[in-house]
């Protein structure tokens, strides 16, 4: 159902920026403030939230009962395929008098929807970026949605821990995703895999590597990049394994990669830059040696979506408030050796942050 509070703060940042209206498509955001999901497809649906007043939802007519249902919009603009979109659009838009600065999610958002509102205004869109306006409502989560990301990072710990269950010589990377897979579904029925990668041998110096049917052989570096989805909400986890004694420099990278990522969690807390963060990590790797081979940034936040903001990375001054959840994910990879990347959960509490995630890190050997 419709988030009221969640769409008064966004009219409110309407009015603060002069924003006519912001045009939600499906997507995360649609679920965030009206509190339900459909795909998007070739019939243009999207919830329009003005300045004032009610919010409507347009949608093609098989869709409305569904609609109403689920968010409890009252004010639906309705379409049939032989009619399209525009006109009635256009009725309603007139009929509201509403304003050309239009805010779209460009991350979202496709140029179908834009013409849409585009023909049905009959005048040049001035166009806004949503996404830096609903991030910064997103951003910061509330006390429900904190459960939810503890309960989707526990049921990361546990495909991990399937995963360290079967890991030998022997077995293939497409098995050992198919045990977290299973074990996911069998303790928590109603979660969903957000994604899941597992990376073998020189394959793990690529940071998204993704799952083939490598089999694994003794003395290689394994790891598991995973998360799961609860009540919409998600977790990202990674882990790194050894299979045997490793060259002495992988070694080395991975004592650094766990030093950074413990560094990070430490010293995340209100008031610190996502900046600062991400340079806390890049130092510990930096001075260790490797600065060169962590090519991507220390994190990103976490909630509906596996990406979103806040981005912990080098240039983002915002400042970390209570409330905001992302990943610390330092890495190295040597091209031809391998890669190592330790991955945490956390969120921002009054005094310092939670780690949510809690599968041990040490290097396995065996």
């Amino acid at each position: 159902m419709l988030h009221k509070e969640r769409l008064q703060k966004l009219q409110a940042l309407a009015q603060r920026e002069n924003i006519a209206a912001f045009v939600i498509v499906p997507s995360a955001s649609l679920v965030y403030l009206a509190g339900f999901s459909m795909g998007l497809s070739e019939r243009p649906a999207f919830l329009l939230v003005p300045q004032r007043g009610e919010v409507s939802f347009l949608c093609p007519a098989f869709e409305a009962e569904r609609v109403r249902r689920e968010s409890g919009i009252e004010q639906l603009v309705t379409y049939t395929d032989e009619e399209g979109p525009v006109l009635p659009w256009a009725k309603a838009l007139s009929d509201w008098q509403l304003g050309q600065r239009v805010a779209f999610e460009y991350r979202a958002s496709r140029l179908l929807e834009y013409d849409v509102m585009a023909q049905a205004l009959s005048v040049p869109i001035e166009l806004v970026d949503a996404r830096p306006y609903l991030a910064e409502l997103r951003m910061s989560k509330d006390t429900t949605e904190q459960d939810h990301l503890q309960t989707a990072a526990q049921a990361a710990d546990l495909m991990v821990a399937a995963i360290e269950r079967m890991l030998a010589p022997g077995v293939s990377e497409k098995q050992l995703e198919d045990a977290a897979v299973q074990a996911l579904a069998e303790a928590y029925p109603q979660a969903g895999v957000a994604f899941i990668s597992v990376a073998s041998g020189g394959r793990t110096a690529l940071p998204h590597a993704g799952t083939t049917d490598r089999i694994i052989e003794a003395g290689d570096l394994v790891w598991v990049d995973l998360g799961a989805v609860i009540n919409g909400y998600v977790s990202d986890i990674t882990r790194t394994f050894a299979l045997g004694p490793l060259d002495p420099e992988l070694e080395r990278a991975y004592d650094l990669v766990l030093a950074a990522n413990q560094a990070a969690c430490q010293a995340a807390r209100p008031g610190v830059t996502a900046e600062q963060l991400d340079e806390v990590a890049r130092a510990v790797i930096r001075e260790g040696g490797f600065g060169p081979q962590f090519t991507h940034r220390t994190g990103h936040g976490i909630g509906l979506e596996v990406h979103e903001e806040p981005y912990i990375v080098a240039g983002n001054q915002l400042v970390l408030q209570p409330g905001y959840a992302f990943t610390v994910e330092p890495g190295i990879y040597l091209p031809g050796k391998g890669g190592i990347r330790i991955e945490d959960n956390v969120v921002i509490t009054e005094s310092g942050a939670k780690v949510l995630t809690s599968y041990r890190r040490d290097l396995r050997k065996g």
